[in-house]
């Protein structure tokens, strides 16, 4: 690689997008970046790398910097003016993934984390795992994790640790990303129909997963979450060995024995029917314990022992928003990324039973085209059982949707109050704070869920009630 070799992005403010123009600026590349408007804390992060930004999408840009390659985010509409300037110019233009699988992947051996829920803490968790052993690995994670610098990372060791996005790659090419990593080890934790703006239907789902599985070499492994009937199926086209992870005797890798405290858990991890011991984890939620799992699985395949993986597992905190807990007295406040209602049910389920005797708040914002969309009208009544107050945001940008199309937050109320709920609809986070200030009790739990900011309601509920 040459110290002088310049890369420019299209869209530079994503999470993804950014975090990468950081680490090959980090790693020797000349890099700068482009976006409609750049937010913070991005956008400091990005000028801390020494990359160059500008503001604003324009083909202009093409006379100010000579890139020998330019990257083109799949939020870049085909209309975009500067896209289609730089496709015209003739200068090399790949997506997203296939810049990782160019500039960071390379020849390393890679781990691929794949499945509707749960990738980005299992990639956090083995990218930390492998740091921890000394490993050396790059990695890339779509989220920040709590334990490593940064979420993505390139490095000199054989090791990649990727998270697989099943959404589409860019609007020239519209196959998931997850194609693009060459993988060698690959965890699918479930398929679940998700992304309704790109997929028909959980045929069209699962039909991609089927092509990720179909990629594992031969003397690679494909893990796979036993309880997932979705992803066992995707699993039959693989041609590699399949190993399985659970919470049952039919799983190949099992959780066994668990215990739950306030303080945590504590497990049994058995292969095969052999016991390998106990572990101990402060995380939410038996998904977690899958999560940790099937990395386990993992590593143990790529020749890591079980007793050197053992004292790492309590030192793994998880991702930022994942059950992050902002406050802890009077009352607890948790922050989440929970919004499918597989996702929203397991949260609630995982504060539940961690503080079983303690009233639950569970505040939520639709916000990703799926959840914005009533495709999921029904799953979302039976998912707030373990909730004793739910607070509802109408559904983010809900104008840009058509009634019959849009998820409706008033049938939500309805159907969860007929449940024997208490739950309420609100236009706006203001009237939210209001409703929650005057029903706020001391030892409530207050669980906060959104793939997005929410109206930055966390900051606000810190200050409306100290």
């Amino acid at each position: 690689m040459s110290e002088k070799q310049k890369v420019h992005f299209v869209g530079v403010g994503g999470v993804g997008m950014g975090s990468l123009a950081i680490a090959l600026s980090k790693a020797g590349f000349d890099v700068s970046g482009s976006d409609g408007k750049l937010y913070e804390p991005m956008k400091s992060a990005l000028s801390n790398a020494n990359i160059r930004l500008f503001e604003g999408y324009s083909g202009e840009h093409i006379q100010k910097i000579q890139p020998d390659r330019v990257v083109i985010g799949n939020v870049i509409r085909k209309e975009n003016p500067e896209a289609q300037a730089w496709i015209q110019s003739g200068v090399p233009f790949c997506s997203f993934p296939e810049a990782v699988r160019r500039f960071v992947i390379k020849d390393k051996l890679s781990i691929v984390c794949a499945g509707t829920h749960g990738k980005t803490t299992t990639t956090s968790w083995i990218s930390f795992l492998f740091q921890e052993l000394k490993k050396d690995p790059s990695y890339l994670i779509g989220g920040v994790p709590v334990d490593l610098p940064t979420g993505s990372f390139i490095s000199e060791g054989e090791v990649f640790v990727g998270e697989g996005d099943e959404y589409d790659s860019a609007f020239f090419d519209k196959g998931p990303k997850f194609l693009h990593y060459n993988p060698t080890a690959c965890i699918i934790s479930n398929v679940e129909f998700d992304h309704a703006d790109i997929y028909r239907d959980l045929a069209h789902v699962k039909e991609n997963f089927e092509k990720l599985a179909s990629l594992l070499p031969g003397d690679g492994v494909l893990v796979v979450n036993y309880h997932d009937l979705n992803a066992m199926e995707v699993a039959q086209k693989a041609l590699c060995p399949v190993q399985t992870f659970g919470s049952s005797d039919g799983a190949m890798w099992r959780l066994a024995n668990i215990q739950e405290s306030p303080q945590g858990f504590q497990f049994e991890v058995t292969y095969k029917g052999r016991n390998l011991g106990e572990f101990r984890t402060e995380m939410f939620g038996v998904h977690n314990l899958m999560n940790l799992l099937s990395g386990i699985c993992v590593a143990s395949n790529l020749g890591i022992s079980i007793e050197s993986i053992r004292p790492i597992v309590p030192r793994f905190r998880g991702v930022k928003r994942r059950q992050e807990i902002l406050k802890k007295e009077p009352f607890l406040l948790i922050d989440d990324f929970a919004h499918h209602p597989t996702e929203v049910k397991a949260t609630l389920s995982a504060v539940k039973h961690r503080f079983p005797k303690r009233r639950i708040v569970a505040l939520f914002e639709p916000r990703s085209a799926t959840a914005r969309r009533n495709v999921h009208q029904k799953e979302y009544t039976e998912c707030f059982d373990q909730a004793d107050l739910i607070l509802l945001s109408a559904p983010f940008k809900a104008q840009d949707l058509g009634e019959k199309e849009r998820l409706s937050t008033g049938d939500l109320s309805s159907q969860l109050t007929l449940r024997g709920k208490k739950a309420h609809e609100f236009s706006s986070t203001t009237a939210i704070l209001d409703c929650l200030k005057s029903d706020l009790r001391p030892e409530d739990i207050v669980v906060v869920m959104s793939n997005g900011e929410f109206d930055k309601i966390q900051s606000k509920i810190l200050n409306l009630i100290p």
